[in-house]
C-alpha cells in the first residue's frame, strides 16, 4: 500500500510556556506575529476550524505584504551587498537591536520603495544599480575622503572585490574552453567516496580529467562535514552554516592552490591546447591567453618575458 499522509482534523493547542519549560503551560497562543509595522496587524484574521495549511498562508501573506517594511529592506540589502562587498545594513541576517545600523536609512527606504513601484523586479534593481554613479566608481585613493571615513562605508570610491570561489572555479573552466553549460540533472563529484564503517571523501584523489566535473559549481556535491580544500582555500562557504557575508582573504595558500591543485594543472593543459588550436605561433599563442583570461593584450615586456619562459618550460606552465 502506499503511504498517504492526512493532515489532522484539529490544530493542537499551542501555550505559552513559562521560561520554556513544557510542563508549566500558561495562556493559550494564537496564531500572529510581531507588532512593529504601522497598519499592519499582529494577529491573524483566520476563520472558526481553520487547517494548518491557513496559518501557513496566514504567515507568508503577512511577510510578503507591501506594508512589511523589514521584507523589502532585506531583500534590497542583500542585492546592495552582492554589488558592493557590504550592505547598507552590515548585518544581513540581522536588521534587529544586535544588528549593526544602515549606514544610509534614507537610502535604504528609497530603494525598498522604488522596488516596490517597479513590480518587485529584482532585474530592475539590479540596473538600477549598476548603473549609478556610485557603482561606476574607480578604486582611487582620496586621502582627504580616506581621514573622514577610512572604511569607505559612504562609497566614495569603489572596493576592490574579489571573484567567489565557484566563480575563479566556473572561469579557470570557461578560459580552458572545458566549461560544461548543460543545465539541471545529477550534481557531480569532486571527490573519490569510500565507505569504510564510516563515509570518506578522499578529495586528492578527485579525477582531474572527469568530463562529468566541467559542469558549473553549482552542480557540485557538497558533502556538509567534508568541505572541498581548494573551495575552502578560495574563501568559498562553510556549508555547514549560515554565512550572510563571505570572507575576502588574499594567503599564500591561495596562490599555492593555483599553482599546484591538480584541477588547476589539468586546466592550463586544456588552456594550452585550446592556445594552439586556436593560434599559431608562440607570441600569437600568448596574447591571445591574456584576451581570453585578462581580456586585454599582453605589453611588450610582458610578451617577451612569458615567450622566454614558454620556450623554457613549456606553453602549459605558461598558462
Amino acid at each position: 500500500d502506499i503511504y498517504q499522509f492526512t493532515a489532522p482534523d484539529s490544530i493542537r493547542t499551542i501555550y505559552r510556556l513559562d521560561r520554556g519549560d513544557t510542563e508549566q503551560p500558561r495562556e493559550e497562543v494564537f496564531p500572529g506575529t510581531v507588532a512593529s509595522f504601522d497598519g499592519l496587524p499582529r494577529d491573524f484574521e483566520l476563520s472558526e476550524g481553520h487547517s494548518e495549511g491557513e496559518r501557513r498562508a496566514a504567515l507568508a501573506k503577512w511577510v510578503t505584504d507591501e506594508r512589511n517594511a523589514l521584507t523589502w529592506r532585506s531583500i534590497v540589502n542583500r542585492i546592495w551587498q552582492y554589488h558592493f562587498g557590504k550592505g547598507i545594513v552590515a548585518t544581513p541576517n540581522d536588521f534587529g537591536k544586535m544588528g549593526t545600523p544602515p549606514s544610509n536609512l534614507k537610502l535604504l527606504d528609497y530603494l525598498s520603495q522604488e522596488f516596490l513601484d517597479h513590480g518587485q523586479s529584482l532585474k530592475w534593481l539590479h540596473k538600477l544599480i549598476v548603473t549609478s554613479a556610485t557603482y561606476k566608481q574607480q578604486t582611487l585613493h582620496n586621502q582627504e575622503n580616506y581621514l573622514i571615513d577610512s572604511e569607505n562605508t559612504y562609497l566614495w570610491r569603489a572596493n576592490r572585490r574579489q571573484l567567489e570561489a565557484e566563480a575563479v572555479r566556473d572561469a579557470v573552466l570557461a578560459v580552458s574552453g572545458k566549461l560544461d553549460l548543460r543545465m539541471g540533472g545529477p550534481g557531480f563529484d569532486a571527490f573519490r567516496y569510500e565507505d569504510d564503517h564510516s563515509p570518506r571523501y578522499v578529495y586528492k584523489d578527485y579525477d582531474a580529467e572527469d568530463p562529468s566535473s566541467f559542469r558549473r559549481a553549482i552542480y557540485r556535491f557538497i558533502v556538509r562535514s567534508m568541505p572541498d580544500p581548494f573551495m575552502s582555500t578560495l574563501d568559498c562557504a562553510d556549508p555547514s552554516q549560515s554565512v550572510p557575508v563571505r570572507n575576502e582573504t588574499v594567503t599564500a595558500l591561495q596562490a599555492l592552490s593555483a599553482l599546484n591543485n591538480p584541477f588547476m594543472v589539468r586546466q592550463a593543459a586544456y588552456f594550452a591546447d585550446r592556445l594552439q588550436l586556436e593560434r599559431k605561433g608562440i607570441e600569437d599563442q600568448i596574447s591571445r591567453g591574456f584576451d581570453l583570461a585578462l581580456q586585454r593584450l599582453p605589453s611588450e615586456e610582458e610578451l617577451s618575458s612569458l615567450k622566454n619562459y614558454a620556450n623554457k618550460h613549456g606553453l602549459p606552465a605558461t598558462c
